[in-house]
């Protein structure tokens, strides 16, 4: 009985192979009144220029343990996004936090024909790593018992997250408005496990932080500029 205990956490980590990006959008409130720009938006998917910089080779090149300066890390490393691409997922996202916070009077996905504007951006980094945690490692080697002992332990981490180049434009190409670059770094305790598959989930916390943060950004910058539909 206790070599299948031992075994059991090591089979569900085995089986666990893609992560995905998301977060609830539907537990996201709202101040009132909300102040909605009057637009049909389409965010069209995202350019992804990660690779080109040097900083996000680590994510590429590695699986999500590595050792680094004598100690052990997680990333949130490429291989585990196989299922769909990490800019189709980002982008996604942004649409349903954008339909939920009410930004738009509409957000699509990439392109439809119901629009009046789009709205583009390069993804420059998405980008995560924090220690790893020997004390959940040992805790998963006793199964439950083990994991509950364990279950708030955290290790300093960082999550940087960066677009570039969002804009906003009519449907004919017309730019409306430069948003610029943005750009958020989270240096923290995160809450870790024993398989490094949580920097994936703080990576996701993260980035429902930073949509938040981008829509307020947004909503701020159009206050002054004229919006009128087709």
């Amino acid at each position: 009985m206790k070599k299948i205990i031992f075994l059991w956490p090591l089979f569900l980590i085995g089986c666990t192979v893609s992560q995905k990006i998301v977060y609830k959008t539907d537990n996201i409130t709202l101040d009132e009144p909300v102040k909605t720009i009057p637009a049909k938006v389409e965010i069209r998917i995202l350019e992804d220029n990660r690779a080109n910089n040097e900083e996000n080779g680590l994510l590429f090149e590695n699986p999500r343990q590595i050792k680094r300066d004598k100690k052990t890390i997680c990333i949130n490393s490429e291989k585990h996004y196989a299922k769909d691409t990490v800019i189709t997922q980002i982008t996604k996202l942004m649409v349903d936090h954008f339909n939920q916070a009410k930004l738009f009077e509409r957000a699509y996905y990439n392109r439809n024909s119901e629009s009046d504007y789009y709205l583009t951006g390069t993804l420059e980094r998405f980008y995560g790593e924090q220690q790893f945690s020997t004390g959940a490692a040992v805790g998963a080697q006793f199964g439950l018992i083990g994991a509950l002992a364990t279950a708030g332990i955290k290790t300093p981490g960082e999550i940087v997250i960066e677009l570039s180049e969002i804009k906003l434009f009519k449907k004919d190409g017309t730019l409306v408005k430069d948003f610029g670059t943005f750009y958020k770094e989270y240096t923290d305790e995160f809450k870790a496990d024993a398989a490094c598959w949580c920097i994936y989930w703080n990576s996701n916390e993260m980035l429902k932080d930073f949509n938040t943060h981008l829509i307020e950004k947004i909503r701020n910058d159009m206050a002054a500029v004229p919006i009128a539909g087709k």
